[in-house]
């Protein structure tokens, strides 16, 4: 798993400007704890098993099997320990990502809900989507990635969720085909829709045909939708290797991200309204 630090290009050698309070930290490993240890009563050992072992191993931090309170004391010491006195300001943001990617899907959501609080409630400059730590967006732009991530059409989920890795992935920037993936999730779910398919398949002719499907869109959401088409696939542009668009910035495909991901919400509720109005036989 390439965590944070990996992914960023950190190491020990680096001088960086970010950081991570104490007090972050600590809510961080409080919530942690309080997920994991607060029912060590209840569990049965016997048939007891996590990913907080390998987890541990993986970030250099020796575990011991917790078959008794000593012992989970102080393997919960040994973790806290370790983050709290390291001097890389990052290690908070692996831990979290490695917590993450051993939990199950309930749990993890309800973890993430947690930790992100945490990170806003103490400004930091970074929020989880998708499992992993990110330069930080706003609550309303980060539920509207989630939704789009999420819809009923798998190709259109997979296209977000590549334009999100893409996006978190900073040591090797790449933010190009980020770009090129929130654009294409919109592409793929307009095709969906009008059923175009082959040399037709494309964004700027489906979006014409919506209508036809009854999506009436405004004209001029017609028009940007078309013209960000354009910008990333005229002779210039990212799908063509652009020389425009060799070193797209981080803002561009932030902002790519968002509004597709928010025009795939829109048409999708377009969507459902018109095949309710069918159910309901209007």
């Amino acid at each position: 798993m390439a965590v944070f630090s990996r992914r960023n290009g950190f190491n020990a050698d680096d001088i960086q400007l970010e950081c991570a309070s104490d007090t972050l930290k600590r809510r961080i490993i409080a919530a942690f704890y309080k997920q994991e240890f607060d029912s060590y009563d209840t569990i049965d050992w016997t048939e007891y098993t996590t990913g907080i072992e390998d987890m541990m191993i993986e970030m250099g931090v020796p575990y011991e099997f917790p078959n008794n309170e000593i012992v989970k004391k102080r393997n919960a010491e040994k973790l806290q320990k370790y983050i709290l006195d390291s001097d890389k300001w990052y290690i908070i943001y692996d831990f979290i990502e490695r917590y993450l990617n051993i939990l199950d899907k309930d749990t993890n959501d309800k973890m993430t809900l947690i930790f992100n609080n945490i990170l806003e409630d103490e400004v930091s400059d970074y929020r989880i989507l998708d499992g992993k730590v990110i330069p930080v967006i706003n609550e309303s732009e980060l539920a509207t990635i989630e939704e789009a991530k999420s819809t009923e059409f798998e190709s259109v989920n997979t296209h977000i969720n590549k334009a999100i890795s893409l996006y978190a992935d900073r040591r090797n920037p790449d933010y190009e085909n980020s770009i090129k993936e929130s654009i294409s999730a919109v592409e793929s779910l307009c095709c969906i829709i009008t059923g175009l398919s082959g040399g037709n398949a494309t964004l700027g002719k489906a979006i014409k045909q919506l209508k036809n499907k009854g999506i009436h869109i405004h004209s001029a959401l017609e028009t940007a939708f078309s013209s960000l088409y354009g910008y990333t696939s005229d002779e210039n542009g990212i799908r063509h290797g652009g020389i425009d668009f060799t070193n797209a910035p981080s803002e561009d495909a932030k902002y790519m991200l968002v509004i597709c991901s928010a025009f795939i919400n829109y048409l999708i509720e377009k969507l459902n309204k018109i095949e309710g109005s069918y159910k309901d036989g209007k």
